[in-house]
Order: C-alpha cells, then sequence, then structure tokens
C-alpha cells in the first residue's frame, strides 16, 4: 500500500496565520480550506456558513422557463402529464420532486419508471408507444433524456410534447424536444455548478410554483449524497438546508426508522449509507415503483409499510451480493491471474453485479467486470475500474465484440455473446499493457498531510466537522500519523474489527480499523508505524478524546535504510544547489511525512551544537528531529548542501523563518 499526499503544496505561513485569527481556526484547519481552493475570506466564510447562503435560482438555468410555461399551460388544459424518471435513488427523489409538485398544482399527473432488469436506463421506445396508447399528452423526463434522440422524436410523433430534463452532459446532438433543460446547456455548471438529477428537477418544480420548493429539499439532499456529485458550491447549500428537513418527510422519516437510525442528526452519512440504498434496492431487486411510492406517500402507516418493504429489498440486496462475492471468490481465489478481473456466472443480479465489482476492486485493486447470463448465448455485464486504468477505453479495444456496450473511465456496461468472451478478454490484456506498460499498480491511499498526534485533539476534529458536508469534492480529510503501536485488540464480536494505540512519547490516541481484523497480526507486530486517518471526537463518560479512524497502516522504514527518504533527501539538496523554489517546496511537502512533529527556534540551538560534534567526529545524525534539523540548516548555509555534514566555511546570522522547511515543520 502507497500513501500519497494529495497536495503537496506549501502554503504561506503568514497566509496561515492571518487566517487562523481570523477564523479562529487551527492552521492544520486552515490548510485544509486552502487545499479545497478556497483562498479568500469570503470563499472561506461562504464555505463555512452554507445554511445563510442564497439557494439557487431556476432563472439561472436556460430552458426552465419555457418548460414551465409549457407545463402550466398543460396543467390548465387537463392534459395528461406523465413524468419518465429513473430506478436509482436519484431518479426516484427526482421524479418524486416534480410528482408532488404537479399534484400540487392540481395536474392531471402519472409517473412512469422504467425497470433496470427489462427496460434499462432512460427512454425506451416500447414504453413510448404505450405511454402513447394511455393518452399520455406531455412526457417530462427526469434523470434522463438528454441522449434519448430517437425516443423523443418517436413520442412527437404520436403526438406527445416532450420535456427533457437531466444532469448528465450532452453529446454533439441534442434532441429535438419542446422544453429542455440541463446542466450542460449555456454556461450554467461553470457559474453556479454541477447538480445531480434531482437538482434539476427541484430547478423545474420552483419555477413551477414561482418559487419556494422548501419542501422538496430532503429529496434533493439525498439525490445529492447517492449520486456523487461535488458537494462544493450550490449542492453544498442544497444538502446543508435538506438535512434537517428529512425527518420532517414523511417518508423519509418512516425509512430512517425501518433502518434503526435512531434519533441522532441526520447527516450526510444518514443519507450515504442508510437512505440511499435502501431506496436504491427497490430497483436492483425488482421495481423501483416501491420507492418512488414511499417518497410520496403522506400517511405515516402507509409509508412505514412500504419501508420495511425497502428494508427487506435491502437485506435481499445483501444476500445476493455476498452470494454473488462468494462466486467470484471461488472462480479466483487470489484475484486471478490476469492484471484484470473478468468472471462469468448464471442468475446472478444485473443490479447488484455492479456492487460486486466494486468490492472486488477493493479486494484486488484492479479493474472488475463481471456478466451474467440473461438469455440463451447472451451476457450482460458491469464493471468498476481503479484510477489508473481508464475502463472505458479499455473496452472501447474490442468494441466490434460487443452487441452494445458504454460507461467512462470508472465504470461500464457491456452485452455480449457467449463465443465472444474469450476474444474480449485476450484483446483486454493487450489493451491494459498498452495503458500500463510497467504492470499493476500499487494500491494508493492519500492523505492531506503528516500531523503530530499532538495536533489531533477534539478541538480539531470540531473544526473539522464544520467543513461538512463530505462527499465528492469535498472528502473528510484524512492525515499522515506515526508513533509506536501498543496495546493490539479485536474490537467487538467475530473478530472483524481491530484497536490499539499510537504514542510518540508525549501524546498517545487510540487507533480503530474498522473491518481490519484480518490483519490482525500485522498490527500486533508493526512495532512504530505510520496510519492514514480521519479523526472522529469519542465522547466517554464526560470525558471527549480525539479518536484516530484508521484507512490504511504500514510499519514505518527506518530514515537510515529508506530509499525512499534518500531520494527525496537528494531531490531537497539539489533544489538547494539550483535554488529552485518550487522544487524544493515540492520536496519539504514530501519530506513532511517523516518528520510528523514540530520544531522551534529553541529546539534547534541544541541541535545545532551537536550536529557539529558530530561533524567534526565523522557522524551522521541518527534521530529523526537530527535529519529534520540538519536540513533546515543545510537550507540555511550553515551546512554545505551535499550528502554528510559538511560545516560551512563562512556561516552569516540567518533567521529560522527564512528556511522553508522549518516553517513547514514550526506551523503544523
Amino acid at each position: 500500500m502507497n500513501f500519497v499526499c494529495s497536495d503537496t503544496t506549501l502554503y504561506d505561513p503568514e497566509l496561515v496565520a492571518r487566517l487562523s485569527a481570523r477564523f479562529s481556526l487551527s492552521p492544520a484547519a486552515v490548510r485544509t480550506l486552502l487545499r479545497r481552493g478556497l483562498k479568500t475570506p469570503e470563499q472561506i466564510e461562504t464555505f463555512l456558513h452554507p445554511e445563510a447562503q442564497p439557494l439557487p435560482d431556476w432563472r439561472e438555468m436556460k430552458g426552465v422557463e419555457e418548460a414551465a410555461r409549457l407545463i402550466r399551460q398543460a396543467v390548465l388544459d387537463g392534459k395528461r402529464i406523465c413524468v419518465y424518471g429513473d430506478y436509482d435513488a436519484d431518479g426516484v427523489s427526482a421524479s418524486a420532486i416534480l410528482y408532488r409538485c404537479l399534484k400540487k398544482l392540481g395536474a392531471n399527473v402519472s409517473c412512469y419508471i422504467p425497470s433496470r432488469h427489462t427496460e434499462g436506463y432512460g427512454l425506451n421506445e416500447d414504453a413510448v408507444r404505450r405511454l402513447a396508447a394511455a393518452g399520455t399528452d406531455v412526457l417530462v423526463t427526469v434523470d434522463n433524456g438528454i441522449s434519448a434522440l430517437q425516443e423523443t422524436a418517436l413520442a412527437r410523433s404520436l403526438g406527445i410534447a416532450v420535456v427533457v430534463t437531466d444532469h448528465h452532459r450532452s453529446g454533439a446532438e441534442q434532441p429535438e424536444a419542446d422544453a429542455l433543460i440541463s446542466v450542460s446547456e449555456g454556461d450554467f455548471r461553470e457559474r453556479v455548478g454541477d447538480l445531480c438529477g434531482a437538482g434539476v428537477a427541484w430547478l423545474l418544480a420552483c419555477a413551477l410554483e414561482d418559487g419556494g420548493g422548501e419542501d422538496y429539499l430532503p429529496f434533493v439532499a439525498v439525490a445529492t449524497v447517492a449520486d456523487v456529485v461535488s458537494l462544493m458550491g450550490c449542492n453544498r447549500v442544497l444538502v446543508t438546508r435538506g438535512l434537517p428537513l428529512v425527518r420532517q418527510q414523511v417518508g423519509l422519516s418512516a425509512l430512517l426508522a425501518a433502518a434503526g437510525a435512531g434519533d441522532g442528526p441526520v447527516t450526510e452519512t444518514t443519507l450515504g449509507y442508510l437512505i440511499a440504498p435502501r431506496l436504491n434496492a427497490a430497483g436492483r431487486m425488482g421495481n423501483a415503483d416501491s420507492a418512488f411510492q414511499l417518497l410520496v406517500e403522506d400517511d405515516p402507516e402507509k409509508a412505514s409499510r412500504l419501508a420495511l418493504a425497502l428494508n427487506e429489498d435491502n437485506q435481499a440486496r445483501r444476500n445476493e451480493e455476498q452470494r454473488i462475492l462468494t462466486e467470484c471468490l471461488s472462480q479466483a481465489p487470489q484475484g486471478g491471474e490476469d492484471s484484470f478481473l473478468l468472471l462469468s456466472g448464471t442468475g446472478w443480479n444485473v443490479g447488484v453485479i455492479g456492487i460486486v465489482a466494486a468490492r472486488l476492486v477493493e479486494l484486488f485493486y484492479k479493474p472488475v467486470i463481471l456478466l451474467t447470463k440473461v438469455a440463451p448465448g447472451v451476457y450482460t455485464g458491469s464493471g468498476r475500474s481503479i484510477p489508473e486504468i481508464d475502463l472505458f477505453a479499455l473496452l472501447y479495444e474490442a468494441r466490434d465484440h460487443y452487441i452494445r456496450f458504454g460507461g467512462h473511465a470508472g465504470a461500464a456496461g457491456l452485452t455480449l455473446r457467449a463465443e465472444e468472451i474469450e476474444p474480449v478478454q485476450a484483446l483486454l490484456r493487450a489493451a491494459y499493457s498498452h495503458q500500463l506498460p510497467e504492470g499493476p499498480p500499487e494500491k494508493s491511499v492519500r492523505f492531506e498531510e503528516a500531523l503530530p498526534l499532538g495536533s489531533c485533539t477534539v478541538e480539531l476534529v470540531d473544526e473539522l466537522r464544520a467543513f461538512a458536508p463530505f462527499g465528492q469534492g469535498n472528502p473528510e480529510p484524512q492525515f499522515l500519523v506515526q508513533g509506536d503501536l501498543s496495546g493490539v485488540s479485536y474490537l467487538g464480536q467475530g473478530k472483524k474489527h481491530v484497536a490499539g494505540f499510537l504514542s510518540d512519547g508525549s501524546d498517545r490516541l487510540r487507533l480503530v480499523g474498522f473491518s481490519q481484523g484480518s490483519d490482525y497480526e500485522r498490527w500486533r507486530h508493526a512495532g512504530r508505524a505510520e496510519a492514514i486517518c480521519t479523526l472522529q471526537r469519542n465522547d466517554y463518560r464526560g470525558r471527549s478524546a480525539c479518536e484516530l479512524i484508521c484507512l490504511g497502516l504500514s510499519p514505518c522504514k527506518s530514515l537510515q535504510s529508506s530509499g525512499e527518504y534518500t531520494i527525496m533527501e537528494t531531490a531537497f539538496l539539489q533544489a538547494l544547489v539550483a535554488e529552485d523554489t518550487l522544487s524544493l517546496q515540492g520536496c519539504v511537502q514530501s519530506l513532511l511525512r517523516f518528520f510528523p512533529f514540530r520544531l522551534s527556534e529553541e529546539a534547534l540551538r541544541p541541535i545545532y551544537l551537536s550536529l557539529l560534534r558530530a561533524a567534526r567526529e565523522g557522524r551522521l545524525p541518527e534521530k529523526d528531529e537530527e535529519r529534520a534539523a540538519a536540513l533546515i540548516f543545510k537550507e540555511l548555509g550553515f551546512f554545505e548542501p551535499v550528502a554528510g555534514l559538511v560545516p560551512a566555511a563562512q556561516v552569516r546570522h540567518r533567521s529560522c523563518a527564512e528556511s522553508t522547511l522549518f516553517m513547514a515543520l514550526s506551523t503544523r
């Protein structure tokens, strides 16, 4: 496992200090904000108080007024309107928003959600013909439609007016709809931000009601988190405003009760891990209509029954997921011999294999494609990938062998005949070697910066929690910490989790590894270790402490024998000789993980004298603090910028603040 710093920028200590004082935040919290592109006090103020920011204005999106005008007239004329949705959490939330809005306006409205298993995503011609035969006058798509050129043309030829609302990026051609609302239209995405399908539907609902729209914000919040769109900008405002209203929505409240959520605060984690999977389970295991019905139900008793049924669907989904995973692991116990994994089976649920593929990617860190038999001699499948491999480009190399395929870099779907599986596998091997000729990559875990244990405080936890909601574009901060690992034991029942304590001589914090029980022996023998962690507040018996939630753990390498450190140290010295400030800053950021402590000017004075004695005796510095101090003194010109310790011939007075490395270590 490779630990990678996500941003090697060394931020101006004076800027960090000014922002720390202005917002009463620690330097580590301020640097976290700077990494998210928040450079000015105004930007930070907006980020820290999303609840006070205005909601996106529907007038900002091209096509909304035209669509609202068409739909309002259809309502006045008593025409039959059908909301055409999608089977995932975003799609059913978008459908519920528009259905509720149109019902409030007195429309003759129905909703159609296609089957994941028999129809697939988006508009399809059979559904269009059935809706036309049923007397539909106006068809409004939500979370789909931007690529439905033929289907839109068919609907209009059958006398149906079509309004397309979608958040997916449009291709070269757009459907010739009567009205079209898309995040891709104009410069909305650049000016206002990205939205999920429910966000676009919400804008249309706001236009239809001439403002307002607060009642629909819980659905927008759920869909935004579930669809993994950016949680910066307008989406941060929408989710923050929607979270406190989730329990007030009858269907969502019933779903939380069915999931055993308790009465604690609703967070983005609640939406992502409790609500979204249960809404998705309906479409994965059968028909998404039950999820939609829950979101438009206002009777608590009926909502409770629907929520319990969705909970059962979710449990069935989990069971099916585990069954398929077990079969996959029996076929490829160690992840197979190829640099990617392609497996096929019979009776695997089409709605579940994508989740299993993602779990296998986590286990083996390689692209995974799972195929299930859907007809005699025909297989359909779902794939997931790692960041280093573009899955769509990989599959594209065998494009002539599919009945159909599509997707993007991280995920894709395909259908092919049984006899094409082996030829496709051979072509994918060649395509993989072209993308990564050096072979399979090592799994990487990214972190914000290295922190001393003493900086991991309850106060920092509280500061970072104010940066929520976390998600795409605003990930929960992860830090690298180091220390001696002791007191390792299993946590909870079944030996599923593990815990221990990290200490550095002056500070000692609990380290928890959820679902890492299989790594118990590695933890027990790690000795001095480094770990990537999120920080969590633990309140117990009236006392509060910072707890480290481990995402990856590795034994620390000795600086004396670490080739990685030697390379960084050499690059640092070369940057000094070349007077390359930019390279020097990058080297400093890379070196920080090896020095997880603060250095003060007072602490440097005795170390300098010790280093002079070591230089006269031909010894090299041994302690981490001495290694760091030696580089600081080389940067300040007290020693020559070469390997070893060579005192400079002439030494002039220098301030420690002139050292980039010192400022980085002293302001952590």
